[in-house]
This record gives structure tokens, C-alpha cells and sequence, in this order.
């Protein structure tokens, strides 16, 4: 009977899209891989969202299958093919006026649900499983779940976003928590009247950006790309420095955004206040946490994706780090003669050694330029006008 190290089992917390890649990057090398995902099924959350690949674009194709990367582009909010052309504009929130336009060469807008579900192809994932703990005794590890069940491998990859209890195993509470920015976000995603549709996009077919030099950030960006206008699905978030608790939610949070909107220049604000009154909204206060060493337990357990470096997102860099994540892990892996678990133990501290670098970086970048963004006089000086969306900062 073959034992658990013959098996070179490993455990990934968490089916987001660091999981999945990291699943698919196993895959790849031959490695055994179960993910464990706390929802019951893979649409269970109501609310979806998208997000951009910037600079990842090469990682990615590094992770998948020729067959997966192929139809990646099937995932995205739109029809649209990525070119070298690509931008994102920007715009004064107060006044309409364009302030400059982002290079966004070949990138995706991918629809995260859509995304998940091909990345998720031949992967075995187990719904319904909460973990609860983590046990390790430096040859192997045991997850324990919520519905009693356990499962004990070699490795175990904490990717279950930045509310990590895989973190929290490995630096304690204290050390794990995350902590709360200055900043808080309303968000929705809804349908707009046909008019409002096309105001948008007539500043760009799928997104833009504006700023306000009451120091509010303002998001507008297709969700779900439709043949008519009126059919056509927005993600829109508006986020601003709130140094006490809003109290904001339920119908209060729509209320709260089409008040602040009264000071906005056109289309922003019409679309703002045309937001149907039955929509549902977020709000938040953001958090971050940046990425610090931690005792891998002689490489059986680690951290990947937003678990590791949880960060704001006004420079669209947490999904580019995540994939990041899978593609050095993946290469760590090709470097390996044998998939023995001492050998998967060694991949496991060189993958930390350039993601605790990375990581740590990527998290004080965005923090420190999401504050610069909701401040005027800092904006021009912000990473996002002077490095754009791609990797790391220039200041």
C-alpha cells in the first residue's frame, strides 16, 4: 500500500484563481493535487467581479495548457481582442476632462467567475470544505474541515484569499491580521439606461477611470458586454479616505454614492444617479497586509495569491501577483530531478525566498499609491501616472 510520501500529496485551500493555477501547475508536473473550497458550489456567491491582466500575460500561459490559453480570451467582460494599442483613460471626476491615458498593451478584462470556471478544467476540487485548522509535523500535513472530515499530504498551500486561516497557522493572529487602510469603497455591478451606456462608453468601449479633487476615485467598467446597450452589465466602484466608521449599508450606500456624486462633472454623475434604486451595493473599508517571512514547517505548508500578499486595488497588480505566484512555483518544480517530498520541501523555501521580496513590495506600492490617488496634489506623482499598471513602481 503506497504511503502518503509515495503519494506526494498536496493540498490547496482555497479555488480562487491562485489556487487553480497552483493546481494546474502541479497538474503540469505530475504532482497529486486536491483543492478545497469553503463555498458549496462554484457560483455560490452572488456577487461576481472582474479584474485585468496587466503584466502577467506570459506567467499565465505558463500555468495552463495550450488548450486553456487558447480560449482565454472567451473569459472576458467583452468581444474585445487584446492589442498593443490597448489603454486605460483617465479623467478629472469634477470636470470630465481627460488627464491621460494608461498604456494597457494585450491585456484581459476577464469576468472572474467565467475565468475561474476554464482555469478549473481537470482540476479535482472539493466544495463545502471550511478549514478550521492546520497541523503540521514538519513530514506531513493535516487540514481539519468544519464538516469533521481531514485530510493529511505533504504540502498544503494556503490560498484562500486575504482572510487567510492558513496565515493565521503559520504567523498567529496578530501577526496574520490584516491591516485596515484609510480608504473605504462603495461598489455594484448593475445595468445602466441606454443612454448612460452609451455616454460611457463613448470615452472608451469598455473602461475609464476618474478622479475627483475632493479626493474620490471613480470606477466605470463593462461587466458583462451585451448586444444592446440597455443589456449591457457595469461594474462601477467609487472609493474615497474615510478616517472613521461610515456606517453605511443596505439601501444607505446608494443613497450615500448619488449624494457624493452631486459634485461630479458629466456623464459621471447623470450615470451615478441613473443607477437603478433596486440595485444592490458594497461597501468596505480596504485592508492590506504586507507580505513578511513565515516557518514553512520544513516546507509542508505556505501561502499563495491574496493570502499572501492581500493588497488595495487601484493598481490592478493582486491578480498579476497571483499569477506570478503559480508560474514560480511551476518553475520551481521543473527544476526539481524528482518529485520526492524533501525535494517539494526545497521548491517550497526557494518559491518563498522571491515571493516574500515581491510580495512585500507589491503590498507597500499599492497601499502607499492608493493613498496618492485620493489626494490631488499627490495624484500626478502617484505609481499609477508615473508606472501605469505595469509590474512594480518607478518612485
Amino acid at each position: 500500500m503506497e504511503t502518503v510520501a509515495d503519494v506526494r500529496r498536496v493540498m490547496v485551500i482555497g479555488a480562487g484563481a491562485a489556487g487553480l493555477l497552483i493546481a494546474q501547475v502541479l497538474k503540469k508536473h505530475g504532482v497529486h493535487c486536491k483543492v478545497f473550497e469553503q463555498d458549496t458550489k462554484a457560483d455560490a456567491r452572488p456577487r461576481d467581479w472582474n479584474y485585468g491582466i496587466y503584466w502577467a500575460q506570459s506567467y499565465l500561459a505558463e500555468c495552463l495548457p495550450p488548450e486553456l490559453v487558447s480560449q482565454l480570451e472567451s473569459t472576458q467582460v467583452d468581444l474585445h481582442t487584446p492589442s498593443e494599442s490597448d489603454f486605460l483613460p483617465i479623467f478629472n471626476l469634477a470636470t470630465g476632462e481627460p488627464l491621460i491615458s494608461v498604456p494597457t498593451p494585450y491585456s484581459y478584462r476577464l469576468q472572474r467567475r467565467k475565468f475561474l470556471n476554464l482555469i478549473s478544467t481537470g482540476i479535482d476540487i472539493q466544495y463545502g470544505k471550511c478549514l478550521t485548522a492546520v497541523h503540521s509535523d514538519n513530514k506531513t500535513v493535516t487540514a481539519l474541515f468544519e464538516d469533521g472530515s481531514q485530510e493529511t499530504g505533504n504540502l498544503l498551500i494556503g490560498t484562500e484569499g486575504a482572510h487567510s486561516r492558513v496565515r493565521e497557522y503559520l504567523l498567529g493572529k496578530e501577526k496574520a491580521a490584516l491591516i485596515p487602510s484609510r480608504i473605504v469603497a462603495s461598489a455594484t455591478i448593475s445595468r445602466l439606461p441606454e443612454q448612460e451606456v452609451n455616454a460611457l462608453r463613448n470615452l472608451h468601449p469598455r473602461y475609464c477611470i476618474a478622479f475627483h479633487p475632493d479626493g474620490y476615485f471613480n470606477w466605470f467598467g463593462i461587466h458583462n458586454e451585451a448586444t444592446q446597450s440597455k443589456d449591457c452589465v457595469f461594474m462601477i466602484i467609487l472609493s474615497w479616505i474615510s478616517e472613521s466608521d461610515t456606517g453605511l449599508s443596505g439601501t444607505a450606500i446608494a443613497a450615500d454614492l448619488k449624494k457624493r456624486a452631486n459634485t461630479f462633472g458629466e456623464p459621471f454623475r447623470t450615470v451615478l444617479h441613473s443607477i437603478p434604486s433596486e440595485t444592490t451595493f458594497w461597501h468596505n473599508r480596504l485592508s492590506s497586509w504586507p507580505t513578511q517571512p513565515w516557518d514553512n514547517h520544513n516546507g509542508t505548508v505556505t501561502l499563495a495569491g491574496d493570502a499572501a500578499h492581500p493588497m488595495t486595488f487601484h493598481r490592478g497588480q493582486g491578480l498579476n501577483n497571483a499569477i506570478t505566484d503559480a508560474a514560480y512555483f511551476g518553475r520551481q518544480l521543473a527544476a526539481l530531478d524528482t518529485k520526492s517530498p524533501e525535494s517539494l520541501s526545497a521548491a517550497v523555501t526557494a518559491f518563498e525566498e522571491e515571493l516574500w521580496k515581491r510580495g512585500n513590495e507589491a503590498v507597500t506600492q499599492s497601499d502607499a499609491n492608493s493613498l496618492s490617488v485620493h489626494n490631488w496634489e499627490e495624484l500626478k506623482s502617484s505609481p499609477l501616472f508615473t508606472s501605469g499598471l505595469k509590474q512594480g513602481s518607478s518612485t
